[in-house]
C-alpha cells in the first residue's frame, strides 16, 4: 500500500541566517550587566574625635554605564594610616551599595578610605578627625570678648593670622562693639587667642578701642599682616557725609598707629572695605556700592581697586558677585595659597531692606570672576543669636585639616531693639562646597525645592 507522507517545506538560507542573529542578540541581552562605576553614596565628609567612629556608616555603590545599580559585585575595603574599617558587606546588596563602620586614626586630622572594585576607579571618602581642643565641626558657638563698654554685643569680624617674633599672639580678630545697633560705640577693637577660635580676649597693654571717630561713625574693620614689613594693618571706614576708609598699623598687635586717610567716596560708595596683599606692589580691595540709599538701595554693586603699597588706590572696576536675586552687603576676602585661588565671603540682601538673611560664598582665580557656592554658609535663624540677621563674616582655612573656620556676626530681634552677637562655626571645605542637595531660595530663606535643580528658572 502506498502511504502519502507530507511535503517538506525549504526554509531560505537568508532567513536560518536571520534567525541566527535574533537568537543572538536575545543571548546578549541576558548577560549580566557590566560594572561602570563605584561612587560614594553616603556618609561622606564626617567627623568625629579622633580615634573614635564616625557618626554615620560610608556608603558606596557599584552603577553600569546607565547608572542602573548593580548587586553581587565583590569590593575591597581599605583605610589609611591606623584608621580601621568594619564592612557591613564586601559584595553589593539589591541596590548595588555596599557599607562599613569608620573608627578613625587616633591622630586629629584627615583620614582617607576607598573601596574598589577589579578594574574600576575605587570610591574614596575623607573623614575629619577632631582633637579635644576644637570646637566640634558643624557646631555654631557663640563668642563672648570683654568689649570695651561693657556690653558684650559685637558685630564686623574679621581675622588674621600673623608671623614673627614681635606678636605674641599668632591669631587676632577685630571686631566693632555694637550694644543694641548704637554706632557711637562701633569702634575697632582688637582681640587675641590661644588656638581655640571660640575664646578671644583682648591682649595686655592693648587699650580697646584702638580707633574713635573724629566725626561720624566708625565700622568695617578689615585687618591683614604685612610680611614684608611685619605689621599688621587695620583698614576701616569712617562715616560721614562721605565714607573714609582709614589705615593704622601696629608692629606689635598692642600700639596702633595715628589713622591716615587711604580713600574717600560720597556714602555709601564705599562699604566694608576687603583688602588682600598678594605682593610687596600688588595690593586689592573690594567694597560695596550702594549709592546714596545705603543699605535700603534696590541694589548693590562689588567693586574692585588696586594699589602698590596699600596707601593709594586706582578707579574701580566692577565685580559681579549677587546671586538669586540677593546683593552683597558686608564682605571680607581672602587668597587662599593652597587653592591659588580667592574665596570671597558675604551677607546679602533684599532689595529696600538693611535686613540680610544669609551669607554665601564664592571663588574667584583673579578676584574678578566669581563662581558661587551651591549653597548658603549660614542662614537667619541657625541659632537663636542670629535668628533675625547674619551679618558681616570672615574665615581661614586650615589646609592641612582642610577645614575652613568662620565667625559670623548677626542678631536677634527682642524687646523692640537688635540684640548683636558673634559666634564660630568649623566646616569641612568639601561639605561648605557641595552640591545644595534639593535647597532653593524663597523669600530670602533656603528651604527644600519642590523640583529637581535643573528645573529651575
Amino acid at each position: 500500500m502506498h502511504r502519502h507522507h507530507p511535503r517538506r517545506r525549504t526554509i531560505p538560507a537568508a532567513a536560518l541566517l536571520l534567525a541566527a542573529a535574533a537568537s543572538g542578540c536575545g543571548s546578549d541581552s541576558s548577560a549580566p550587566p557590566t560594572p561602570a562605576t563605584i561612587l560614594p553614596a553616603g556618609g561622606a565628609n564626617q567627623a568625629a574625635p579622633a580615634g573614635r567612629p564616625l557618626p554615620a556608616p560610608i556608603v558606596a555603590q557599584v552603577v553600569d554605564e546607565k547608572g542602573t545599580p548593580i548587586p553581587g559585585v565583590s569590593v575591597d575595603w581599605s583605610a589609611q594610616g591606623d584608621s580601621r574599617l568594619y564592612p557591613a558587606n564586601t559584595i553589593t546588596d539589591t541596590e548595588g551599595k555596599v557599607s562599613a563602620r569608620w573608627v578613625l586614626g587616633g591622630q586629629a586630622g584627615p583620614n582617607r578610605a576607598s573601596v574598589g572594585t577589579r578594574g574600576l576607579e575605587p570610591a574614596t571618602f575623607v573623614a575629619l578627625g577632631e582633637s579635644v581642643e576644637d570646637v566640634p565641626i558643624g557646631v555654631v558657638r557663640t563668642i563672648h570678648p570683654p568689649t570695651y563698654e561693657r556690653s558684650g554685643q559685637v558685630v564686623h569680624p574679621d581675622y588674621v593670622r600673623t608671623t614673627g617674633a614681635g606678636f605674641g599672639y599668632p591669631d587676632h580678630l577685630a571686631l566693632t562693639p555694637y550694644p543694641y545697633g548704637e554706632a557711637r560705640f562701633e569702634n575697632p577693637s582688637i582681640f587675641v587667642a590661644e588656638g581655640r577660635p571660640d575664646e578671644w580676649t583682648p591682649e595686655q597693654g592693648v587699650a580697646n578701642p584702638i580707633a574713635r571717630p573724629s566725626t561720624g561713625y566708625l565700622s568695617d574693620p578689615d585687618i591683614l599682616f604685612d610680611p614684608s614689613s611685619g605689621e599688621l594693618r587695620l583698614y576701616y571706614r569712617q562715616a560721614e557725609r562721605d565714607n573714609v576708609i582709614l589705615l593704622t598699623r601696629s608692629t606689635d598687635g598692642i600700639s596702633w598707629s595715628a589713622p591716615v586717610e587711604v580713600l574717600r567716596r560720597p556714602s555709601h560708595q564705599v562699604v566694608s572695605p576687603a583688602v588682600v596683599r598678594r605682593g610687596p606692589e600688588d595690593w586689592l580691595m573690594w567694597s560695596v556700592n550702594a549709592g546714596a540709599a545705603g543699605c535700603g538701595a534696590d541694589a548693590t554693586t562689588v567693586e574692585l581697586r588696586r594699589s602698590t603699597d596699600g596707601l593709594v588706590w586706582s578707579e574701580p572696576e566692577p565685580v559681579v558677585l549677587e546671586a538669586d536675586g540677593l546683593f552683597p552687603w558686608h564682605l571680607d576676602v581672602q587668597w587662599i595659597p593652597s587653592r591659588q585661588e580667592y574665596w570671597a565671603v558675604f551677607n546679602s540682601k533684599l532689595p529696600q531692606t538693611c535686613t540680610t538673611p544669609l551669607v554665601s560664598i564664592a571663588t574667584s582665580p583673579d578676584g574678578v570672576t566669581w563662581r558661587m557656592a551651591a549653597k548658603p554658609v549660614i542662614t537667619k535663624g541657625r541659632i537663636p543669636e542670629l535668628q533675625d540677621i547674619v551679618y558681616r563674616t570672615t574665615l581661614a582655612y586650615d589646609p592641612a585639616m582642610d577645614v575652613i573656620t568662620f565667625w559670623y556676626s548677626g542678631a536677634r530681634y527682642e524687646g523692640g531693639r537688635y540684640v548683636w552677637s558673634a559666634a564660630v562655626e568649623r566646616r569641612l571645605r568639601a561639605e561648605v562646597f557641595a552640591p545644595a542637595a534639593g535647597l532653593r531660595l524663597k523669600e530670602g530663606v533656603y528651604a527644600p525645592a519642590p523640583a529637581p535643580l535643573e528645573e529651575w528658572p
